[in-house]
């Protein structure tokens, strides 16, 4: 079982990736805060039903299944946010799957 503070931790540095993923490709504030804050929601939600299904036996090394949802959990939020360029989403909807993906691997 992982720790609800650390889920917390994972959660909240995958936000901050994909708001600053979102800073830097010119997101509107609104679009912005709905990518980062759905990444928390998402990633913390992901983890703690990992957590009720016993999904954190790693199958590879340091990887488990939770670990590869958060690839989902992350990415999602901002890809329900994206608008008209694709190519400043592609970078924080890269940026959600792949810092939740990394940051649960290595922390949880």
């Amino acid at each position: 079982m992982i720790s609800p503070l650390l889920i917390v931790v994972a959660a909240l540095l995958s936000a901050g990736a994909v708001a600053i993923a979102a800073r830097l490709s010119r997101w509107s504030a609104t679009s912005l805060a709905a990518g980062a804050g759905g990444t928390f929601v998402a990633v913390a939600a992901w983890r703690l039903i990992a957590n009720l299904f016993a999904l954190n036996d790693d199958f590879m090394p340091a990887v488990s299944v939770a670990d590869v949802g958060c690839l989902i959990a992350g990415a999602l939020p901002p890809a329900l946010v994206v608008s008209k360029q694709w190519a400043s989403r592609s970078l924080v909807i890269a940026t959600g799957a792949l810092v939740a993906f990394v940051v649960n691997v290595v922390i949880l």
